[in-house]
């Protein structure tokens, strides 16, 4: 995920220099738009069956998302800044403030009818003598790309344009050589006010000035990549935090991975209202009355956001099962009698007494070690006598699972394959883990019967570990007879059912607490991550325009989206070395570096000199920041 969205915000620096330096901005996003719709078109073509083996349609895939990705580059720093060139600025400042607020509303509504449709598409249309189409929700993308493209060239009559200024990187690259080169050599002659004043002899000053005004951007966008390290988890870390949360509200299952239709949803909401209530009343409480001021409240809202998010997950974690580590063991024993069982084991300091047809289990033993341990019945008119002793093998850093079954007049201590510690961890998909454990010698099937079924094959006592659909009520059948009451499988839960002796009833074992905090308790977060997205992301578009000089525009925008691929890098480094291991302290973790970063930027902006736009078009520093 991380790695995709990375390319599609590191392409648009290539899609802003030939922009800027070569095909202008118009036949820049025709030709890239092209490409975009074509990716689509490979990506739908993918998920067609009968278009080669497995391993086609994993290269198809991946030729499709390079393509959108290098599309998307051409597409994201460009349409911004053309958008912005049909205003003239300073007669029509406010309308072009009100224009960034629309685009990035256009942006997220269609964000949010994809959202909706697309999964509709895919899950409730069948083609191809499939179930599910993937081959149409990928290709309805491509058909309306196509014709936006259409759209787009059929409104070129009426478009401002303006004509590319050479390459203008490369300009401001050999300039910029060419001063630090003079420096060195006469700054002990001649001293200037700022260094790349040294470039005046072979360079025009409008090119020197240029230049300074991106070299004062790029110092300021330096610490804005923290913000998108945070943003972009949201489709990563908050969503693998929703996979161990209940998502049934009301009745209504809300899967992990809807949950991300709320950012954009609240965009909708949020940019009117930012745009008529909040930023007048805050402007009147002088809070926030400059592009910058946004961005440093931006920025803090984001950090605030993921102290909320570590919180929520402090109380996720508080349901999880404990694991042992390091030299620690865990024995867990299931009694399949109808009487209460007595385990003692001398070696493992263990007395106790376990109910009938339940589970226990014994926390911090040593491991590495074999004990004897000696089980009989109590307290029962049944089964009087009957008693056994086992010996029980310990693992270092793992969970021992024994049966406690009948063997004639004795108790057998059976080991089950129920032993490592993944067996009792929650389901990565949200779904709930389920084991079938039986006393007795003999096969047989059961079947979990419902919505989705699955039939277990029973042997040597137990059944294979599976995974379930979680938020559904099953009938447990045995060799397709129905017995008992019918169960709800919670998601995230660790069940194991015990098929009774007489095979015409069961024992449901809750072993692992399912997910008990609601998902709807993602949503305070998600509210505060989206105000933050209205304050950082929209100013920064509208910043990095009308600070831009005319020349540098879309590579201004580009490298403003730049910041985003460098963000998910950021992502990608702390989550791949694994510098801390917990999730709640790495949200902490993010909460900290955005907080730490925002000072620098505060700092940063209070020396900013602001460039405007005069009655000539031509930019002017103003001395004194805003900020």
């Amino acid at each position: 995920y991380h790695v995709f969205v990375m390319l599609c915000y590191f392409t648009p620096v290539l899609g802003g220099i030939m922009a800027d330096s070569w095909l202008g901005k118009f036949k820049t996003i025709l030709y890239v738009s092209l490409i975009y719709a074509f990716g689509n078109i490979v990506l739908s073509s993918s998920s067609i069956d009968s278009l080669g083996d497995q391993n086609t349609h994993i290269w198809l895939a991946i030729v499709g998302l390079i393509l959108i990705g290098c599309g998307t580059g051409g597409i994201k720093p460009c349409v911004s800044s053309f958008g912005g060139d049909q205003f003239v600025v300073p007669q029509q400042e406010k309308q072009l403030q009100k224009f960034f607020s629309v685009f990035y509303f256009s942006i997220n509504a269609g964000s949010v009818i994809s959202c909706f449709l697309t999964p509709m598409l895919r899950a409730d249309v069948s083609c191809l003598g499939d179930d599910k189409c993937y081959p149409l929700a990928f290709g309805v993308p491509a058909v309306l790309m196509c014709l936006s493209v259409v759209i787009f060239v059929c409104g070129s009559g009426g478009y401002r344009m303006k004509k590319p200024e050479g390459n203008i990187v490369m300009e401001v690259i050999k300039c910029t050589g060419h001063a630090i080169m003079k420096k060195v050599q006469t700054q002990k002659i001649c001293k200037r006010e700022h260094w790349l004043d040294y470039a005046d002899d072979i360079y025009p000053r409008k090119l020197i000035n240029d230049t300074k005004i991106f070299m004062r951007l790029m110092l300021l966008f330096a610490p804005t990549i923290v913000f998108w390290a945070l943003y972009e988890q949201q489709g990563s870390r908050w969503t693998f935090q929703a996979n161990r949360m209940d998502g049934n509200f009301y009745g209504f299952i809300v899967q992990p991975d809807q949950m991300q239709t709320v950012n954009p949803v609240l965009c909708l909401i949020f940019i009117p209202l930012f745009e008529g209530v909040v930023y007048p009343v805050l402007a009147k409480l002088h809070l926030v009355r400059s592009p910058l001021q946004k961005l440093c409240w931006g920025g803090m809202l984001a950090a605030l956001s993921y102290v909320v998010a570590g919180a929520l997950q402090m109380k996720i974690e508080e349901a999880d099962p404990i694991v042992p580590s390091g030299s620690i063991s865990q024995l867990r024993l299931y009694n399949t009698f109808n009487c209460p069982i007595g385990v003692e084991s001398s070696q493992l300091n263990i007395n106790h007494m376990i109910q009938p047809y339940d589970t226990y289990q014994f926390l911090d033993l040593p491991g590495g070690t074999e004990s004897s341990l000696t089980a009989s019945v109590q307290n029962c008119t049944t089964d009087v006598g009957m008693t056994g002793t086992g010996t029980i093998s310990l693992l270092e850093g793992e969970i021992s699972s024994y049966l406690l079954a009948p063997n004639g007049k004795n108790i057998d201590v059976d080991l089950l394959t129920l032993k490592g510690k993944k067996d009792v961890e929650k389901s990565e998909k949200a779904q709930a883990k389920v084991k079938i454990i039986y006393g007795g010698i003999d096969d047989f099937e059961v079947t979990l019967s419902g919505e989705d079924s699955h039939t277990f094959n029973v042997s040597n006592h137990q059944s294979e570990l599976y995974e379930m659909d979680n938020n559904k009520w099953y009938n447990v059948e045995v060799n397709g007879n129905k017995i008992g009451d019918r169960i709800y499988l919670y998601p995230g839960g660790v069940y194991t059912i015990m098929i009774l002796d007489s095979k015409t009833d069961f024992r449901l074992l809750q072993i692992t607490t399912p997910n008990n905090l609601n998902l709807m308790w993602q949503i305070p977060q998600y509210i505060i991550i989206t105000a933050a997205e209205i304050m950082f992301s929209i100013t920064g578009l509208e910043f990095s325009f009308t600070q831009a000089p005319t020349s540098m525009k879309s590579v201004i925008s580009s490298f403003w989206l730049l910041t985003d691929s460098f963000g998910n890098v950021i992502v990608l480094v702390v989550a791949g070395s694994h510098i801390v291991q917990n999730q709640a302290y790495e949200m902490f973790l993010f909460a900290a570096m955005m907080a730490i970063v925002m000072i620098l930027f505060i700092f940063l902006a209070m020396n900013y000199k602001y460039s405007t736009v005069n009655e000539d078009g031509e930019i002017e520093e103003v001395e004194t920041s805003k900020m």
